[in-house]
């Protein structure tokens, strides 16, 4: 048999050297992927470490945002019990107001029966009628002066008997009509002070002090019917007072001829740099019938009142 020849085996041919490459490339490729691996990994550790402080900062954030929500809530809370509290307030003054303004009502029918029950009784009895408090306008004659000054005629024709009286009676009626009178004072027409001792001064208002110098008044008697001396004795003494101020005179005579000159005077005397009067000036006329120089003193005297802001009123005997 013939044997057949081969090649000779040959170790390092291009076979070898192909897989030699191709375990090289692959030992290549291990290393290569490994270092990714790690460079990965490390990478990853470190975003996971971010994303953890990041939830962690969100979680704080949603903590505070929760406190601030539930204060917020509890504001609203209060703000709404308050508002519920204004309201009940506000219904309950609404319910009251009528309430009170019937009471009022009630009061004042009541106090209004109770005044004429008093009238009757006084009429019964004969008593003058005091019921009525003062008012800021009495018989025409405003009584809101802060100081009174009393310029009384208390000669002969005025001081005698039951005249005497209802001169008192119509001085203590005048007092009473000032409640919010500070200080007061008592002159005779011919400027002679009944207290003489507090000449220039004004008489502490006070309802004992009324009392006595309505009481002293019963004595204070026989000067001479002179009003003009009195009125200028008191514009001299009381009329810079600062404060209201009110002058009464009281007369049922006057007989000086020239009684243009006399006002002019008095006017003149009582004019204040702002061209008004300083004091009220009024008057209070005692006439009987027939009684020709009470006709006179209540001309005089609407003369000085007309011009002094004053008002006069003539009564009878």
């Amino acid at each position: 048999m013939r044997r057949l020849k081969r090649p000779p085996i040959e170790v390092f041919n291009l076979s070898f050297l192909d897989i030699i490459s191709c375990a090289f490339g692959a030992v290549v490729m291990l290393v290569l992927l490994a270092k990714n691996g790690e460079q990965e990994t490390e990478k990853g550790a470190a975003d996971l470490s971010v994303l953890i402080e990041n939830v962690l900062a969100a979680r704080q954030s949603v903590d505070n945002l929760q406190g601030a929500l539930s204060d917020k809530q509890k504001q609203l809370q209060a703000a709404k019990a308050q508002s519920a509290s204004v309201t009940q307030q506000q219904k309950n003054l609404e319910t009251s107001i009528p309430r009170a303004q019937q009471t009022l009502v009630q009061l004042q029918d009541k106090a209004q029966s109770l005044r004429e029950q008093v009238r009757q009784e006084n009429a019964r009895l004969n008593v003058p009628d005091t019921t009525d408090t003062p008012d800021d306008d009495v018989g025409g004659i405003p009584t809101d002066a802060d100081y009174v000054v009393f310029v009384i005629d208390n000669s002969g024709s005025m001081s005698s008997g039951s005249s005497w009286r209802k001169v008192m009676q119509v001085v203590k009626d005048i007092i009473q009509s000032h409640p919010q009178m500070k200080g007061f004072q008592i002159m005779a027409a011919d400027g002679t002070h009944m207290y003489q001792s507090q000449r220039g001064q004004w008489l502490s208002d006070s309802q004992s002090m009324r009392d006595k110098a309505v009481t002293r008044l019963a004595g204070f008697r026989g000067g001479a019917s002179a009003p003009e001396l009195g009125i200028n004795e008191a514009l001299d003494l009381y009329s810079n007072t600062q404060g209201k101020v009110s002058l009464y005179v009281f007369g049922d005579d006057y007989r000086p001829a020239n009684l243009d000159t006399i006002v002019g005077q008095i006017t003149g005397k009582n004019t204040g740099t702002d061209g008004k009067p300083k004091v009220r000036i009024h008057g209070i006329g005692f006439n009987r019938p027939r009684n020709g120089n009470a006709q006179q003193f209540a001309a005089f005297m609407q003369a000085v009142a007309k011009r002094n802001r004053g008002a006069f009123v003539g009564l009878y005997f």
